[in-house]
């Protein structure tokens, strides 16, 4: 790991953890974390570290990922992957040229035979729209031939015995789809048929009056308190390594002498986390944090750690959730996570408690003293 490869080459050159964090320029807290494996170095710091122990930063981390390739083999290993991508590239591309083709093929074959049978079928229609013409026509011509043999035989009347002939009626005229308007009988029982009766123009009325219509105001987006406290951080922090925080003497913020409040962020793991640092004594010291990971979900992470104050390895730990809603000076503080001596962990969790019950006193001071505009309320802790 590369926790175990900082402590051993650390220890190889003889460096304590103080030399070592001033020559990379970070806190020795840092160099702590790195060696108990709670937090990674950057990129930057691993070249650095590697520089300053004279070895590769393979070695650091522990040529992760690629140990086991020889150098010489790996851009023959690449050419050949090349190679093989751009031959099942060719293949894909000549299969679906080939169906393609055959696809097209066959829809012109299918396409030939009906427009065939569609034209001879209009052939077969104009033929018999013909036929039926020239028979009408014979017809009519039959009939013209009838009417002129049978009008000679028709002698005129004798003048002693006048005869009417009738004259051709006239043809009708086509009857009107929308027949006149009857007046109705005396009879009110009579309705004569296909009769309209008038139509009675519907009365217009006035629309009553529409107010105009009012856009409604946007709605003023929620408040992001995570966004509040990292760019606090940001601005008024300092930045070291890779996190930036703002530290001030407990007692500016209610606390005890000796103790320090700090407000960090971290920008690899996106992590607002307030701290108070106590020191114990000057072997052991033990800090209690309250963490917003990635966003404020009403909930908040909580760690505590007494560590030594000389290499900063960690002693005791425990770590879990807080509910702001219901946690106050007298609520049990769960516990998801314990490392260290199973003696004396009912006493190190009491501390624990009382610890971030200290950290949420001075969390509220805090927010007065920096007048901070969201106020103490969005943090919800209620029973503060």
């Amino acid at each position: 790991m590369i926790s175990d490869n900082i402590k051993k080459y650390r220890k190889e050159n003889n460096l304590s953890q103080d030399e070592l964090a001033e020559k990379l320029g970070v806190s020795r807290q840092s160099i702590s974390l790195w060696e108990t494996g709670q937090t990674q170095p950057t990129i930057e710091n691993i070249i650095a570290l590697a520089r300053i122990f004279n070895v590769s930063t393979d070695e650091i981390l522990d040529n992760v990922g690629g140990a086991n390739v020889p150098e010489d083999d790996a851009p023959a290993k690449g050419k050949k992957k090349v190679w093989l991508i751009l031959g099942i590239a060719a293949a894909a591309a000549l299969i679906i040229g080939i169906v393609l083709t055959v696809v097209l093929l066959s829809g012109r074959n299918k396409a030939a035979p009906e427009s065939g049978a569609e034209s001879e079928s209009a052939s077969q229609s104009d033929s018999d729209a013909t036929t039926e013409s020239s028979a009408l026509f014979e017809t009519e011509e039959s009939e013209k031939e009838t009417e002129s043999s049978v009008l000679p035989e028709t002698a005129e009347p004798e003048k002693e015995t006048e005869s009417i002939v009738p004259a051709e009626p006239e043809p009708e005229p086509e009857p009107d789809d929308t027949p006149a308007y009857v007046a109705p009988a005396e009879d009110p029982g009579y309705a004569p048929e296909n009769v309209t009766p008038p139509v009675t123009p519907e009365p217009v009325t006035t629309p009553l009056y529409v107010p105009p219509e009012t856009t409604k105001a946007p709605e003023p987006e929620p408040f992001d308190l995570f966004t509040y406290c990292k760019d606090f951080a940001i601005s008024k922090g300092r930045l070291n390594g890779d996190y930036c925080m703002y530290q001030q003497p407990a007692t500016l913020y209610g606390g005890y002498e000796g103790e320090y409040f700090s407000i960090s962020y971290w920008g690899d793991s996106n992590m607002v986390e307030f701290c108070l640092h106590c020191p114990l004594d000057e072997t052991l010291s033990i800090n209690f944090y309250l963490r917003m990971r990635g966003g404020y979900n009403h909930k908040y992470e909580y760690l505590s750690s007494r560590y030594f104050r000389s290499n900063g390895a960690p002693l005791r730990s425990a770590s879990g959730y807080i509910d702001p809603l219901v946690f106050s000076d007298s609520y049990p503080l769960s516990c998801d996570e314990y490392v260290g001596s199973f003696d004396g962990q009912t006493a190190f969790l009491e501390e624990s408690r009382v610890g971030m019950c200290d950290l949420i006193h001075c969390l509220k001071q805090f927010v007065a003293v920096e007048n901070m505009t969201c106020g103490f309320s969005a943090f919800e802790f209620v029973n503060y």
